[in-house]
């Protein structure tokens, strides 16, 4: 074979090779999506539709509603383990207090799914929700209430065991919500109530 027709035929080779390659990468199925991006809400509703709340645990007490100049805070008792704010300390503005409930009701909102099964006949005690450790209800726009109950800790300490009301399912959801409350408390604590005992 003359040396023209070895150059041709090495091009033509790579020409194949490229081709098929741009097949093959256009036949790639796409790569799957992290694993948070296809967490889904526990609670399916945007923040907005949010009109008031009420947070029972052992961190506290927080209920606040909106109204037209934005949040206003119903009652705040901090619980055992929360110091109350150095007396004197300024009560937060209105935009803190909106900015503080807005975040809060946000990440509440947006808590991902992280299992969902039925219980099976299962008291609702074995999961620490009967009673739970944490209350969460939600007041709607449309009138409607949605109460997240928060149990114990799951077997692998990994998760918290969950559940909304109306509903007959129970929830996997991450032990950062605790964390969420906590700010809101802290950033909101000097309008807590301290009783006659002084004790928060």
């Amino acid at each position: 074979m003359s040396p023209l027709r070895r150059s041709l035929l090495s091009l033509a080779v790579i020409a194949l090779s490229l081709a098929a390659a741009w097949v093959a990468w256009r036949l790639e199925p796409p790569p799957p999506p992290p694993p948070g991006a296809a967490a889904k809400p526990v609670l399916e509703l945007p923040a907005s539709d949010v009109r008031a709340l009420s947070i029972t645990s052992w961190q506290g007490v927080l209920r606040a509603h909106r109204a037209a100049a934005g949040w206003q805070v119903d009652e705040i008792r901090l619980g055992p383990g929360t110091s109350p704010a150095e007396p004197g300390t300024p009560p937060p503005s209105q935009q803190e207090v909106d900015q503080a409930l807005d975040g809060l009701v946000r990440e509440i909102v947006g808590m991902a799914e992280i299992d969902r099964f039925s219980p099976d006949g299962k008291p609702m005690s074995d999961f620490g929700l009967d009673p739970p450790q944490a209350t969460i209800e939600l007041a709607l726009a449309t009138g409607e209430r949605r109460t997240l109950e928060i149990g114990e800790l799951t077997v692998t300490t990994s998760a918290l065991y969950a559940r909304v009301i109306p509903g007959d399912d129970v929830f996997q959801i991450g032990s950062l919500v605790f964390n969420d409350v906590a700010a809101a408390l802290f950033r909101l604590r000097a309008l807590a109530v301290v009783p006659p005992g002084g004790d928060a």
